[in-house]
């Protein structure tokens, strides 16, 4: 149950989203006007990454909003050694503006993307071949020639995602792997404890979460699609995912987009502390999302 602080912060944030719904009835004074909590997805690469104590034990990856940066750390420091690893040809599945896989890789074959736009910000020195495209349909590449692809935090939003992981099977070749992460049903489970289901409905909406499930029904899909070698490692908190939600309540969305630096600074302790914390846990019980390594 929430506790009277959260119910009052619910509260408030229904409110919010109350008065703004009203307001879209009168467009001529609210167009434009981005609900409140709104634009995550916007602003979610606010600025280039930028790379923390990267010399240090506890190295951090600030890469726009501190909640969103505190969940990108967890999987940058997850991901670096496996995808680094990855054999070429590869193909970046989902690749946004590029700025994640650059932190991987010095040479990425191939990224694909829907959104046009992000993909004008790739950078060209690092991704050979960028293509706009619907990753439920053929891939821009021919049949079993790819060696590795892998997608971070995208395959949660393809509906249907089964199309997607068939055309990514095919692409690779016998042997080829499929590294992946995804948030899983104990992220609501975990949103759901502290504010309850009206609020993480209406987050995972905001979101565009839509495949949210446990790992055997992530595990079933793929075997379906073409793949037999499964292995998978859960990762981010309870309380990582908990701390995130409240900071996607209403006014805190607002105040960090124009006061970054100063929350980037408030949020540095427990950001770190998060980290270590999210990192520590694997079990599927325990997390809130999961990195799944996929061989064809």
């Amino acid at each position: 149950m929430p506790s009277p602080m959260d119910q009052l912060h619910l509260w408030l944030d229904s409110a919010a989203h109350s008065a703004f719904a009203l307001r879209q009835r009168f467009p001529s004074r609210s167009k434009g006007q981005p609900a409140p909590g709104a634009g995550y997805a916007g602003r979610q690469y606010g600025r280039a990454a930028e790379v923390i104590d990267g010399d240090g034990p506890d190295p951090l990856l600030r890469t726009g909003e501190s909640k969103h940066s505190m969940w990108r750390t967890v999987e940058w420091r997850l991901l670096l050694p496996i995808v680094s690893a990855l054999p070429s040809p590869v193909l970046d599945l989902g690749c946004g503006d590029g700025v994640f896989g650059t932190l991987f890789r010095e040479q990425i074959d191939v990224g694909i993307d829907g959104d046009a736009g992000a993909l004008d910000r790739v950078d060209r020195a690092v991704y050979d071949k960028v293509v706009v495209g619907d990753l439920r349909e053929q891939l821009p590449v021919d049949d079993d020639t790819l060696a590795a692809a892998f997608s971070n935090s995208t395959l949660e939003h393809v509906v249907p995602v089964e199309p997607a992981l068939a055309a990514v099977a095919r692409a690779l070749r016998p042997g080829g792997v499929l590294v992946m992460t995804v948030p899983t049903i104990g992220l609501s489970h975990a949103i759901k404890i502290r504010y309850g289901g009206d609020y993480t409905d209406r987050l995972n909406e905001m979101l565009g979460h839509h495949n949210l499930w446990t790992w055997d029904q992530w595990a079933e899909r793929l075997r379906t699609a073409g793949f037999n070698e499964i292995e998978s490692r859960g990762y981010l908190s309870y309380e990582a995912t908990q701390w995130y939600a409240s900071r996607q309540l209403f006014p805190w969305p607002d105040i960090t987009h124009y006061s970054d630096d100063g929350f980037w600074s408030h949020d540095l302790a427990t950001i770190r502390r998060l980290v270590r914390q999210s990192l520590e846990v694997s079990d599927e019980r325990e997390t809130t999302c999961v990195l799944i390594q996929a061989r064809k």
